[in-house]
């Protein structure tokens, strides 16, 4: 996206003042790497990029995934994830990666890589180690699925299922609860409830041979358990008019919220969220870090445990003096943004005395404008629920790659919001791929 001219750079020096002191306190990572996806767009697509998304909620130990530039570095909680991200622990790591509603939970010395996730398919690529997938949304059966060598293993009903691959290569799959079936090359095994399955393949024709043996319930299945519940304790503290929002369900890191703040409703708006503790002075996108993130470019990653929802849908506002987001009235699964910020920026614009740039939280009725190229359908769907649909080009057709841009000058209505603006200097910027990414 290009940044837009302000009329009165001269306007926005208190909010920018206030901002500076914390911004030059921050860690270098912080400092707009997203500057040049801001001035000449981070990314374009041929085609519109995929509205789902996961993310890797939590990890324990040494967790791994590959970076730009093909080596491993230190996965950090809050990273998206999309299609070609592989994610590795050491012998005494674990991690847990979302994707809407379902969790994949990774034991010590596992290995595994995101194969296929856009709107039509979750796969994913079980190599080595222990891990469970949990699937709790019906609407994604036949969607998601877990691939070995053996074959793809698809849930047929909501429940828990175990992999495992031994030292010695044997493969095993446990339907822990719920149903799954095994579509191997030359056969197929379905795997019922309770039922533990080894599997694998030898002979010149490499056919596939299982053999039935008794469940596993070991200290991996009792940290999914304890796990598996604090998430239902999650689910149980929301309120009854999420439920009826369906929707909802699938939008990744919208569970976190739950615990960590204060749902309610909103004449006009709809349902709101508070984060319960939060610093003086604090204000949305101001603690975290911008990272690239592929297929989409600069993303935001939030330092807070809940913040990844709140970075990349829905809108904040303020009611009564406190921050509040909402996460907009879905119809259809909601669509990722790599951050939902106003930007703010061109001539003029500096802090001490360098170019600068900055961003606001985009407010309910505002339009997110990514930094790709995308068509009216996809900007339509992203943008409808919590900000402006309906868009109209003439002569552009539904599928047209264009680069939507805002038009007239940068009015964010959170602009004039206490410690709403957020600035950065455009100064010694790493390259785009610095620091690995997905």
């Amino acid at each position: 996206m290009t940044l837009r001219s302000l009329p009165d750079p001269a306007a926005v020096v208190p909010m920018l003042h206030r901002s500076t002191a914390h911004w030059r306190r921050r860690r270098a990572g912080v400092v707009l790497a997203l500057a040049l996806a801001v001035a000449a767009g981070a990314a374009f697509a041929q085609d519109d990029l995929p509205g789902r998304v996961g993310r890797l909620a939590q990890v324990a130990g040494d967790v791994r995934t590959v970076g730009a530039d093909g080596s491993w570095i230190a996965a950090e909680p809050g990273r998206p994830l999309s299609t070609g991200d592989r994610i590795t622990t050491d012998r005494a790591g674990g991690a847990t990666l979302e994707f809407g509603s379902s969790t994949l939970r990774l034991g010590p010395d596992t290995d595994v890589t995101v194969k296929q996730l856009d709107d039509l398919r979750v796969r994913l690529r079980f190599e080595r180690g222990e891990a469970v997938l949990r699937v709790r949304s019906a609407d994604i059966l036949g969607e998601i699925g877990v691939e070995t060598d053996e074959g793809l293993w698809v849930p047929h009903h909501v429940g828990s299922f175990r992999f495992d691959r031994s030292a010695q290569g044997l493969l095993a799959g446990q339907a822990i609860a719920g149903d799954m079936l095994l579509e191997a090359p030359d056969s197929s095994l379905p795997v019922a409830a309770g039922q533990r399955d080894e599997v694998w393949r030898e002979g010149a024709r490499q056919q596939t041979h299982f053999h039935r043996v008794p469940p596993v319930d070991d200290k991996f299945s009792a940290a999914v358990r304890a796990a598996d519940r604090r998430d239902d304790a999650d689910d149980a503290a929301a309120p009854k008019f999420l439920a009826a929002m369906a929707p909802l369900a699938e939008m990744t890191g919208l569970r976190a919220l739950n615990r960590q703040g204060r749902w309610s409703e909103a004449a006009g708006i709809g349902p709101v969220w508070s984060p319960s503790h939060v610093a003086a002075g604090w204000a949305p996108f101001r603690d975290g870090t911008w990272h690239w993130a592929s297929p989409w470019g600069w993303a935001w990653t939030d330092d807070a445990a809940w913040g990844f929802a709140t970075s990349h849908y829905g809108r904040w506002l303020q009611r009564q003096g406190r921050w509040a987001w909402t996460p907009g009235h879905w119809t259809t699964r909601p669509i990722y943004a790599p951050a939902t910020v106003g930007w703010l920026g061109g001539a003029g614009f500096t802090l001490g005395g360098d170019p600068a740039v900055g961003w606001v939280p985009l407010a309910p009725g505002e339009a997110v404008f990514p930094g790709y190229a995308a068509s009216a359908t996809y900007w339509n769907a992203l943008n409808g629920p919590t900000g402006s649909p309906a868009f109209v080009r003439p002569g552009l057709a539904a599928n047209a790659q264009v680069r939507f841009a805002p038009t007239g000058a940068a009015t964010w209505a959170n602009r004039g919001a206490r410690d709403a603006v957020s600035v950065a200097a455009l100064v010694n910027l790493p390259a785009p791929h610095a620091g690995g990414g997905s």
